[in-house]
């Protein structure tokens, strides 16, 4: 977490004046709570990468700004730096442990003079590396009244968190833009959609348009997923276009509507200027983006398929690669499509014991996730191999014990890594897995969470890689997780 300076001279000025008033509503500190980077595995002797942090509140709960608080090893031998720090507008404060050389688990305390109570944090000190652990370096819960985080899409330092009811929320988790860090992301803008459809605003996801024609990044797309959800036969929602042209005050300008249908997810093929959007009862839309964007857009519909046909078609997700589109459908399964045409190359009912989810393609592979029950649990990744027209073939299954739906996967950058997020069960939460056989991936690392994390986008952020998660209702928040020490 970064912290702005707190300048001795101002505070000499301050207490110099025999005419400086007196702050009579100055909240007192009541708590202390850990707010990240407990659990860490490291090498023994050395520091720990997620600073401890905590957050100080009063008694209603509030953040409180200006505590010292001390920081202090309680076992392991370790050290702190600093040893006091004070909390920031947010109420966080926070240390950089550096392991002892003992072998094993290690502790430090946090502590306000005011509070009776600390704030400890274990962390576990390894022989030798490399550390395979996943760390949640930071949580930003949803305002008040929300009911969702539903998903986050994440480029140039800017996190896009869908918040359901309380619509985009932009944060800086890197930019620069606005102080933030994915250790202390800070909000930089937010929009409540709304352009007349009857319900919440139900705001599911998004796509941050870099027009490489203009040389514009005005344009965001929000995919409405609203009420009527009825597997095979029932969805509504709109598509919101937002131009963010002043990230700070994003403005809705146009929308793009199919009567009776709902739109799930997006992919954009920027340098066509084309978006494409899963709808779960319209199938796969295919849409001209150039130029401006104002008003009804629904016209810039160019083309339009049911791979599965009527009332078998249900699209999750699509995903632009290798020349292909492809498409996830919860009833007809795993497909591949011209994206000229959405002609069918190949696919198609090839999972008909579970309902699908989403996908990702990375190279001569593909991975696909499933969902809730159907006839059987929705616990399965599916391995697909692809031909040389894109046509998948299944080749294998991972299943994630005590869950029942993989709700997001995808491929690191580098593709040395496969993520999944899980929903349902003890099981739950960030699953990791190395991909250097892509046919059969390898568990290196799991998070589990008291509720599931329903979406997982990876960035790579300063050389790190991170993955943006979306907790489930109970403890709806964006979670952040660092997953750079899984790497082979």
């Amino acid at each position: 977490m970064r912290f702005r300076p707190i300048h001795a001279a101002a505070f000499l000025v301050a207490a110099c004046s025999s005419n400086s008033p007196t702050n009579t509503n100055t909240p007192t500190p009541a708590a202390i709570a850990v707010f990240t980077g407990n659990n860490q595995t490291s090498v023994a002797g050395a520091a720990l990468f997620t600073p401890l942090s905590v957050r100080v509140t009063d008694a209603a709960g509030a953040p409180v700004a200006g505590v010292v608080v001390t920081w202090s090893v309680t076992s392991g031998g370790g050290s702190v730096n600093p040893a006091t720090s004070t909390t920031d507008s947010t109420g966080r404060a926070s240390s950089v442990l550096t392991l002892g050389t003992t072998v094993g688990v290690q502790s430090a305390r946090a502590s306000v003079a005011a509070v009776s109570t600390s704030a400890s944090f274990v962390a576990t000190a390894v022989a030798s590396g490399p550390v395979s652990a996943i760390t949640l370096v930071s949580s930003v819960p949803t305002p008040t009244g929300a009911t969702f985080d539903h998903d986050t899409y994440v480029r140039d330092g800017l996190a896009f968190a869908s918040m359901w009811n309380a619509g985009m929320r932009i944060y800086d988790v890197g930019n620069g833009m606005s102080g933030g860090s994915v250790f202390n992301p800070v909000l930089v803008g937010s929009i409540i959609t709304s352009n007349g459809l009857v319900g919440s605003p139900s705001v599911h996801n998004a796509w941050w348009f870099h027009n490489p024609v203009t040389g514009q990044n005005k344009y965001l797309f929000i995919g409405q997923e609203g009420s009527c959800g009825t597997i095979g036969t029932c969805s509504i929602g709109d598509i919101h276009i937002v131009d963010v042209s002043n990230l700070a005050a994003p403005v809705e300008v146009g929308f793009i509507r199919i009567a009776g249908a709902g739109v799930h997810n997006l992919w954009m093929d920027e340098a066509n200027q084309v978006l494409y959007a899963a709808y779960y009862n319209a199938g796969v839309v295919k849409i001209d983006v150039s130029g401006t964007l104002s008003g009804d857009m629904s016209s810039r519909i160019r083309v339009q398929a049911l791979p599965g046909g009527a009332g078998n078609t249900y699209i999750w997700g699509v995903m632009l690669a290798n020349g292909t589109l492809y498409a996830t459908d919860m009833l007809s399964g795993f497909w591949a499509l011209d994206p000229a045409t959405l002609a069918t190359k190949g696919g198609g009912n090839n999972v008909p014991e579970r309902y699908g989810s989403d996908q990702w393609v990375f190279g001569s592979y593909a991975y696909s996730g499933t969902w809730g029950n159907r006839g059987v649990r929705g616990n399965a990744i599916k391995i697909w191999s692809l031909g040389a027209n894109g046509a998948p073939t299944l080749v294998d299954s991972l299943i994630i014990a005590n869950i029942s739906t993989v709700s997001d996967v995808a491929v690191t950058p580098d593709g040395k890594m496969l993520v999944a997020t899980a929903e349902g069960g003890s099981g739950q939460g960030l699953y990791v897995y190395d991909r250097s056989n892509p046919a059969k991936p390898v568990l290196v690392g799991s998070y589990l969470t008291p509720v599931g994390e329903h979406t997982g986008e990876i960035a790579v952020i300063n050389g790190r890689i991170y993955v943006f998660c979306a907790r489930d209702p109970g403890q709806q928040q964006m979670d952040i997780f660092d997953i750079t020490g899984l790497v082979p």
